[in-house]
């Protein structure tokens, strides 16, 4: 006599799915279409710069195929996660299954909810910074080559301040990191706009490099010890999801403020001084992120009791794993460097794009990235996190190397699309891979040697970069990123896929025991 197993919670019938799948599809339909009604006038217009025929020429296309393209995205991981879902309520004799984003969402602590309303604004400033600073520099008549002096500056203190980072919320916890951080780099970033000599600008750089070194180090440990193993998945791919909305939002204003800025100005649309203004604008919005911050209460983990125990290190009982996720960063912040820093560079100095332009093609790349991340909790349960990091790694290579190669901007925008959604669905099981192999006692010092690796790698990719594109233009400091993104992929997979098969036998081996008693 069969026994009727009940329906797991969180499922709905198959017509309440094929609704939710229709409104999902029809959403992205009507947000891609939404997003092109907002940035072709602009683009039609020639957006008022007095730029040359060629950038003029380019008009809708790159928006047009950018948003074409990030609709594809955005269909391909709604079917494929619908998908999903049918496979796994399908199987016979599923206990349980996980519940979607919006139900994990309201089970998540207050803290952790906290954290994503801070990472949903996190990145309005900086996606201002990444679209126009760059070209600030270049407009203020630095060379590409100054541009990659100052970000090895930045990126060297950054990493450089990342490990004593790590030790101190190690020792002092998590939240006051970001406050402290916070107001150092927006005092340095506020410093450096109104320098014009070289050797003092670096000097701000360095300054704002160790500030922001708190953030990165902090936010995955706080993270980590603010959840649970069930929902973790779901949180880390929020944080990143949210994170590269709030990019979207500041990289679309920090493609039309200039020429608002220009206007009130009464200077051209390229005149350094709107782009300075328009970077001042950019930098109450990182300090409104804090709110949230400031209603948190740290939930308590077990911290290192003394400095001392900190600077000797013996608070670290995983050694090889932290020197495996170190030399990964290595690589990685290399091939950042290498190519992300200077993507603003290579609209318009290889294409000729117009502020607006890039604006938006770094937006939408931004948008692909949020929405792919999405999948990645459905990627790390159907493959494991160390092959889904293996994979979308690799796959997005192809993609960042046509992308020096071909000569259509409109073809660089889908390539810059695709290649930001295949990479961001790895960066969340990265953060969530590296804090489950170490302890909580050594999760910042972990973070501040992954991220001290990271910042040392990309000050020197940078400073490569510079010297690359000024000689051989930007083919040869893509390929180099190229085989700095291919080698760690696989590295990742020689060295944790076993740790990881082995930690899955022991989590289902705990919960087979606990289902039995």
């Amino acid at each position: 006599m069969g026994v009727e197993r009940p329906v797991p919670r969180g499922w709905r019938s198959g017509a309440s799915r094929s609704k939710r799948g229709l409104l999902l599809v029809a959403s992205g339909v009507v947000a891609c279409v939404a997003v092109l009604g907002m940035v072709l006038p602009a683009f039609a217009n020639g957006d008022g710069h007095d730029h040359d025929a060629g950038a003029v020429s380019l008009a809708a296309g790159p928006a047009l195929w950018g948003g074409l393209s990030l609709g594809i995205v955005f269909l391909l991981i709604v079917l494929s996660r619908l998908s999903f879902l049918r496979q796994v309520a399908s199987r016979e004799g599923a206990p349980q299954s996980s519940p979607g984003y919006w139900q994990t969402l309201r089970q998540f602590s207050r803290n952790a909810r906290l954290f994503l309303a801070y990472s949903l604004m996190a990145e309005l400033g900086t996606g201002i910074w990444s679209v126009l600073f760059n070209l600030y520099l270049l407009r203020s008549g630095f060379p590409i080559t100054f541009i990659g002096t100052f970000w090895l500056v930045n990126m060297l203190f950054h990493g450089m301040a990342a490990l004593p980072a790590g030790l101190i919320s190690d020792r002092f916890g998590r939240r006051r990191s970001f406050f402290v951080a916070t107001a150092i780099s927006l005092v340095a970033q506020g410093s450096l706009l109104f320098a014009s000599q070289p050797t003092v600008i670096l000097v701000f750089a360095a300054v704002a490099g160790m500030g922001e070194a708190f953030h990165g180090v902090t936010g995955a440990p706080f993270m980590m010890e603010n959840s649970e193993p069930g929902e973790r998945p779901h949180l880390f791919s929020l944080n990143a999801a949210f994170l590269q909305v709030s990019r979207f939002s500041g990289s679309i204003a920090g493609g039309m403020l200039p020429l608002g800025m220009a206007t009130v100005l009464g200077t051209p649309a390229l005149a350094p001084s709107a782009a300075r203004l328009a970077l001042l604008a950019g930098l109450p919005m990182t300090l409104v992120a804090l709110v949230p911050l400031a209603f948190m209460r740290e939930r308590p983990v077990e911290l290192v009791e003394s400095f001392r125990e900190l600077v000797t290190f013996r608070n670290v009982v995983n050694g090889g794993v932290v020197a495996r996720l170190t030399l990964l960063g290595l690589m990685a912040g290399a091939g950042f460097g290498l190519t992300i820093r200077f993507f603003n560079v290579f609209f318009e100095e290889a294409h000729g794009a117009l502020d607006s332009q890039i604006g938006t093609v770094m937006a939408f790349g931004a948008l692909a990235g949020a929405s792919s991340v999405l999948v990645s909790p459905l990627l790390a349960q159907r493959w494991g996190k160390v092959k889904s990091i293996l994979v979308t790694q690799a796959l997005s290579v192809p993609f960042l190397l046509l992308m020096a190669a071909v000569p259509a901007f409109s073809a660089v925008t889908v390539l810059f699309v695709v290649r930001g959604a295949l990479y961001s669905l790895a960066l969340p099981l990265r953060n969530q891979l590296s804090m489950e192999l170490v302890t909580s006692r050594e999760r910042g010092t972990t973070a501040g040697f992954t991220h001290t690796a990271f910042d040392l790698g990309g000050g020197l990719g940078a400073g490569a970069a510079g010297l690359l594109i000024s000689t051989g233009g930007f083919l040869p400091a893509f390929v180099m990123a190229g085989v700095l993104i291919l080698v760690p992929a696989v590295l990742y997979y020689l060295f944790f896929a076993r740790m990881e098969a082995q930690a899955s036998g022991r989590l289902g081996t705990v919960t087979t025991a606990a289902t039995s008693a």
